[in-house]
């Protein structure tokens, strides 16, 4: 997501770089269905378009409320669910859900030194909250390890959080697990991938130069101990034991939210037996891999299982069960 953030914050730039006035929107809230997520952005500067706050439906209602004169202020909350345009029907997404808006009246060297410092935050990486004060215009940014989780949102405060990068951890160079590095990084993962045999470093055609990731060539163990959050995905995609099972091991004694293995149901079954009879792992630690990996759709070529693998993560990611953890993929 964080991708997509930066190249609004980036689009606003030049235009306020240009002399113009823009519109800057903010997902402060959804309920019901709503096709993107909290804190998703879109940027007008009444003509040209830079993000998505929906299907498209949301963004073209906003553009014609400015040909009518609207939100000329310079802070303001919309809830498109609830607004009524000027015939008295009610503004409503096609699915049903609404959607809560921060909208942004931006112009000006002030504008554009807080929109350089968001920007500046998101490439860091480091998760942080803007925090937006309506009635005073302040704008400030503070470290989300310093906010109290339990702190209720205030009248006139809009707090949204940022930069919470999910993560890929790949196990193993393989054709699979180039593919999935592509869609990983395209969905808005970081992604890293290790191995340790020789022979197949000149299999890897992804590299930083070809915009893709480099190889960090190391012990499977720890390199899933050293990147392991309750924020990544461990995938064993090497179809090898010495790097496949190493690394989901360290898996195992990891608050990783998930955890897959690439392989048939009779080599995730061997994998689940060595794992139990080396490793010593319980049956409630073997139950959190999923083996086969990915989402059971028929896959057989190296993007459809990539394509499966990413789809598992995700769902799992949003809490969505999707099948039995005994079924085949």
């Amino acid at each position: 997501m964080s991708d997509a953030q930066q190249e609004v914050l980036r689009q606003s730039l030049v235009w306020l770089a240009q002399g113009k006035g823009i519109w800057l929107c903010s997902i402060v809230a959804t309920y019901g269905s709503a096709p993107r997520p909290k804190g998703a952005l879109f940027a007008t500067d009444g003509i040209h378009r830079s993000g998505s706050i929906s299907g498209g439906c949301i963004e073209d209602a906003f553009v014609d409320m400015l040909a009518r004169g609207e939100h000329d202020a310079p802070l303001s909350l919309l809830d498109y669910g609830s607004h009524l345009a000027p015939d008295g029907s009610a503004f409503e997404l096609p699915c049903g859900g609404r959607i809560r808006l921060l909208v942004e009246r931006l112009e000006g060297d002030a504008a554009s030194a807080d929109l350089d410092e968001w920007l500046t935050r998101l490439q860091g990486g480091h998760p942080f909250v803007r925090e937006v004060l309506l009635e005073q215009g302040k704008r400030t940014y503070l470290a989300e390890e310093t906010m109290d989780p339990c702190e209720q949102e205030a009248p006139g405060r809009v707090r949204l959080s940022y930069a919470q990068r999910w993560r890929l951890l790949l196990l193993g160079i393989s054709q699979v697990s180039e593919q999935v590095a592509r869609l990983g990084q395209a969905a808005g993962f970081e992604v890293r991938l290790c191995d340790t045999r020789e022979p197949y470093r000149r299999d890897w055609h992804w590299g930083p130069e070809q915009g893709g990731i480099a190889v960090e060539w190391c012990d499977p163990e720890r390199f899933v101990e050293r990147h392991a959050t309750a924020r990544s995905a461990v995938l064993a995609l090497a179809h090898d034991p010495r790097i496949d099972d190493a690394g989901l091991m360290a898996g195992l004694e990891s608050d990783a939210f998930y955890l897959g293995a690439m392989g048939s149901v009779r080599t995730s079954a061997r994998r689940l037996e060595r794992l139990q009879r080396i490793a010593e792992a319980s049956q409630t630690q073997l139950a959190r891999i999923h083996a086969p990996i990915g989402l059971p759709i028929g896959s057989k070529t190296p993007i459809e299982i990539a394509i499966a693998v990413l789809a598992e993560v995700i769902a799992v990611r949003q809490g969505i069960r999707l099948r039995d953890a005994t079924d085949a993929a």
